[in-house]
């Protein structure tokens, strides 16, 4: 049973616009609402709102927000009914939280929040799992980490807009609670945030400062993951030298053992691929591609590796990697499925000749990215396409011009050993040209 909220007039504490509160008058949690069964969707939806209303109001007016009562009444429902526990509890455990109003604390909900934000996740509810992680951060802003946490997520999850929003707010948060490595990651953030977007000036601003805050506190780890992403985007932006120069710096720490080792070297493997420089990524791909076992990771590594050794001329080894490929796809759940692995594996076999493999390849590359709004892969995709037609065909009417001049190549040579046979056939002083009656 919800509680009934009492009303207030006075204004709000949060910083930001909480995720109910929709531009244009749609209604508010309505994505929350549409993602889950229903006997689920209503009490997540009425919890979520619960919370988001107790993290907007002033901490001194938290105590006229609900009725213990009916707060009461609605946690023992939520503990003694029998739908999905792994939410149904912790939805159990704000209610009972937020009974105690103005004693509520802010940790127990944030953390709570989170053990919704990752039950959603796991089972793919994308919009419950964004709305609780910004229920968190609203609910203990204080606390930098939740803020970064919560733009992270949004960013990852195709939401720029709002993921700048909660990094600057983490970033100056951080800055105040002198929580140095929370702002390096909140600096980092932005940075990728900016780069997804194309704005690599911007990214490698923001890098450059989360890297100078990571190295002035000792951060070494951070650092190294600074210099990551700061070689991406330096990569992108053109700067070639400098980009290496940072992977240089990122490996020095990460070949101690770092988790994202592989990353990185696959990224430097991508850059020197993009660049034409085959023979230095194909033996980096060779030696990563073993590494990855998520199926949507795996198909684009092997397909980078694939089009490294179609380039390499490696046919023998293209051919092996490009049937793994096919294999490891039906394995890629179709919303992960990314459409540059297709492309990788067309320009491949373009490298080889092997037209009609490229055509289909590049197809369903091009499908893929259009149907999924990728408009680079899309552009990049119909530009070898139509380059891979174009050299089809021209090698198609090769083919036919070889065939006709191999055929007049015999027909003359029939008509040399004709004449030098039958010498008797000829009449002298017959005119050239001169047709049959």
């Amino acid at each position: 049973m919800a509680a009934r909220a009492r009303r207030s007039n006075r204004p709000r504490a949060a910083d930001f616009t909480t995720p109910l509160t929709i531009p244009g008058g749609a209604v508010g949690g309505a994505d929350v609402v549409r993602e889950l069964a229903p006997d689920v969707a209503l009490p997540v939806w009425q919890t979520l709102r619960s919370v988001l209303m107790w993290a907007g109001e002033e901490p001194a007016l938290r105590g006229d927000l609900f009725e213990p009562c009916a707060m009461e009444e609605w946690e023992a429902e939520l503990l003694m009914d029998t739908w999905e526990p792994d939410v149904r509890c912790p939805l159990a455990v704000l209610v009972g939280e937020l009974a105690r109003a103005a004693e509520a604390s802010a940790e127990t909900l944030a953390r709570t929040c989170l053990c919704v934000t990752d039950w959603a996740l796991e089972r793919g509810h994308v919009a419950t799992a964004l709305a609780f992680a910004e229920a968190a951060a609203l609910s203990w802003p204080q606390q930098s980490r939740y803020s970064w946490m919560a733009g992270r997520l949004l960013r990852i999850h195709g939401r720029p807009k709002e993921a700048e929003q909660w990094l600057k707010r983490a970033e100056r948060a951080a800055s105040t609670s002198k929580d140095w490595e929370a702002r390096t990651l909140a600096l980092n953030s932005l940075g990728n945030t900016y780069a997804e977007a194309g704005n690599y000036k911007h990214a490698i601003q923001m890098h450059t400062q989360a890297l100078r805050v990571a190295k002035k506190h000792g951060l070494r780890e951070r650092e190294g993951e600074v210099l990551h992403d700061l070689f991406v985007a330096t990569a992108y932006s053109g700067s070639r030298e400098a980009a290496e120069e940072h992977a240089r710096g990122a490996l020095e720490v990460y070949r101690s053992g770092h988790p994202r080792l592989l990353a990185l070297a696959h990224d430097v493997a991508v850059l020197w691929m993009q660049h034409g420089q085959f023979s230095r990524a194909l033996p980096v791909f060779l030696e990563i591609s073993g590494h990855f076992t998520e199926p949507h990771e795996r198909l684009l590594v092997i397909a980078s590796t694939a089009r490294a050794a179609g380039a390499c001329g490696e046919e023998e080894l293209y051919t092996k990697l490009a049937q793994e490929a096919v294999t490891v796809e039906q394995q890629v759940p179709a919303a992960r499925l990314a459409p540059r692995a297709l492309y990788h594996l067309g320009l491949g076999a373009w490298s080889l000749n092997r037209w009609a493999m490229a055509e289909q390849f590049l197809m369903r590359a091009e499908s893929a990215a259009r149907e999924r709004n990728e408009a680079d892969v899309t552009s990049e995709a119909e530009a070898a396409l139509s380059a891979v037609r174009q050299r089809q065909h021209a090698e198609q009417k090769g083919m036919y011009s070889e065939r006709k001049k191999a055929g007049q190549e015999t027909l003359s040579g029939r008509f040399v050993a004709t004449l030098k046979s039958a010498p008797e056939l000829f009449t002298e002083g017959v005119l050239i040209n001169r047709r049959a009656a």
